[in-house]
């Protein structure tokens, strides 16, 4: 018989305790209801790329675009890029609303 050169802290059937635990473990698990549909996570997502959180990083996003651009680190062109693609980001709503006439 096989002797292990380093003997085991564990009792000799430990692992099979730990197995029968672990199918115990797993075949009690009750499936999570809460994402149930995908427009609640989808929902989910527009508000929190338009929530305070948000509108906070785009001020701020804005306040170091305007300072780059004063001391000549950032050119007029990307400041309005940056500028356009907040306004695109926060109005986005409204554009789709616009295109399906929606309310």
């Amino acid at each position: 018989m096989f002797r292990p050169l380093i003997p085991s802290p564990l009792p000799r059937h430990a692992g099979a305790a730990v197995c029968i635990a672990l199918a115990a473990t797993c075949l009690s698990a009750q499936p999570a209801l809460a994402s149930a549909n995908v427009e609640g996570l989808l929902q989910n997502v527009v508000d929190m790329l338009t929530g305070n959180t948000a509108r906070l990083l785009a001020v701020l996003a804005v306040v170091v675009v305007g300072i780059l651009w004063m001391f000549g680190l950032f050119d007029l062109r990307r400041a309005a890029i940056v500028v356009l693609g907040i306004v695109v980001v926060f109005g986005a709503a409204e554009i789709v609303n616009l295109i399906t006439g929606g309310a």
